[in-house]
């Protein structure tokens, strides 16, 4: 790369050491690691999979122990029925009664069955949107390499046109100086060479701007300058897949029907409110008690105890209906949802297929261009070394030279760009378990 552009680099770079070579699969494999959507999404599933336990479903009794303990010292003057007295400035007393006390529900109208059944399709979600955050991801990070990949080949297409202009501005001097060319041809290549440097400005800072959002994608926080690889690979051989099996393997779309079955599943839940519950309450008592008084000095009480509850819902103040019929209507409405988004998903994947399609016909195209651009080039310079041609003639192939290479590069990167958002839509980026 010319020395011009290198040294622009090392000055955004704040040094040569701060370029950091890259490769994509390097920059994917840091994505999945330290990529703060992907982790706070982990986060979520984890917290799914805590949640799904019989417990939290209902399905295990409650068991509490507790002890209470009392005691008190009085000073007790007491004239008795049977014409005793009683006298005792220091009378203690003393209360121990633990308890053991257990709590289950047996029957909610199968309340229990549905939250569990609620609990891993919630479960299942979390690990759907884990895996759609992880395509996202990744389609982002692929896509955003290929701009930095863009964006460092502009660079090379500048150079190439730096050193172009440097070669005319050669050419033009020694015409100039020995009488075989005009001034004017001179300045033109002068003024080319100085508008050349500042496209390689332009470029540089788009480049590091990329940079910085690949940096970012990957979860760093670090003004660095990438070495990229030098060429994307692209597959131009994908084939379109039926729309009814796009409904099966597309991410997005298993979420919102994932979604739409959990909130059948609360409407379910919402009804089993109307029938009757069946709860078991029981326990193991122990009581002790020491009097310095009374007739009873001492007593001890211990042993187990329970009950059985029903609970039968006869008026609620209409609230119960009102529930259920609400969560019905939540079920309508994620439904309705699932089904735009399957539209959505449907012209989503047209459109990236299209978009697909055409960048290949423009890659082909612009890659058979390229040596005819080159060749006419090499042709002007030609001429005007012997001076049959003029400074404009290869001034304006240089030009279409430089323009020709940018659109190779620009039609390579949108292929890769198409493909992936294809890729992404049928879940092939990142392969899961």
């Amino acid at each position: 790369m010319n020395k011009y552009i290198l040294l622009l680099a090392m000055l955004v770079a704040g040094g040569a050491q701060a370029q950091e070579r890259l490769t994509l699969q390097d920059a994917i494999a840091r994505t999945l690691q330290h990529n703060f959507d992907i982790q706070i999404a982990n986060v979520a599933k984890e917290q799914a999979i805590r949640n799904n336990t019989l417990g939290n479903a209902g399905f295990s009794p409650s068991v509490a122990a507790g002890v209470t303990v009392s005691g008190s010292r009085n000073n007790v003057q007491s004239d008795l029925a049977n014409g005793s007295k009683q006298n005792n400035p220091n009378a203690v007393n003393t209360n121990v009664n633990p308890v053991l006390t257990v709590n289950w529900t047996i029957f909610d109208g199968g309340r229990m069955f549905l939250v569990k059944k609620q609990l891993n399709e919630l479960e299942a979600l979390g690990d759907i949107q884990l895996k759609t955050q992880m395509q996202t991801m990744v389609s982002r990070t692929i896509q955003m390499y290929a701009q930095v990949t863009l964006q460092q080949k502009r660079l090379i297409a500048v150079d190439t046109a730096l050193r172009l202009s440097q070669e005319r501005l050669k050419l033009a001097d020694l015409k100039y100086r020995t009488g075989a060319g005009a001034k004017f041809d001179y300045v033109t290549a002068l003024v080319d060479l100085s508008a050349r440097r500042d496209d390689s400005l332009t470029y540089l800072a788009t480049f590091a701007q990329a940079c910085d959002s690949l940096s970012v994608l990957m979860g760093t926080n670090e003004g660095k300058l990438y070495r990229v690889d030098d060429s994307l690979q692209i597959n131009m051989r994908l084939q379109p897949t039926d729309k009814d099996r796009l409904r099966d393997i597309n991410l997005s779309l298993s979420a919102f029907r994932r979604s739409a079955d959990i909130s059948h599943i609360s409407a379910d839940i919402a009804r089993t409110y109307a029938l009757p519950t069946l709860t078991f309450n029981g326990g193991y008592i122990y009581s002790r008690s020491t009097s310095a008084t009374g007739f009873a000095l001492f007593s001890q009480t211990y042993g187990a105890n329970g009950a059985l509850n029903l609970s039968v819902p006869l008026f609620m103040g209409g609230n119960i209906r009102r529930q259920a019929r609400v969560a019905s209507l939540q079920a309508m409405r994620d439904e309705l949802l699932y089904e735009r988004q399957n539209t959505i998903v449907g012209r989503q994947y047209r459109t990236a297929w299209r978009s697909y399609t055409f960048s290949i016909a423009a890659y082909r195209l612009a890659n058979d261009n390229i040596g005819y651009a080159k060749e006419a080039v090499d042709i002007q310079s030609a001429r005007f070394k012997l001076g049959a041609g003029t400074t404009l003639e290869l001034r304006q192939a240089e030009n279409d030279y430089v323009l020709a290479l940018i659109r190779l590069y620009t039609a390579e990167y949108n292929v890769k760009v198409n493909e992936t958002q294809v890729l992404e839509l049928e879940n092939k980026l990142v392969q899961t378990n």
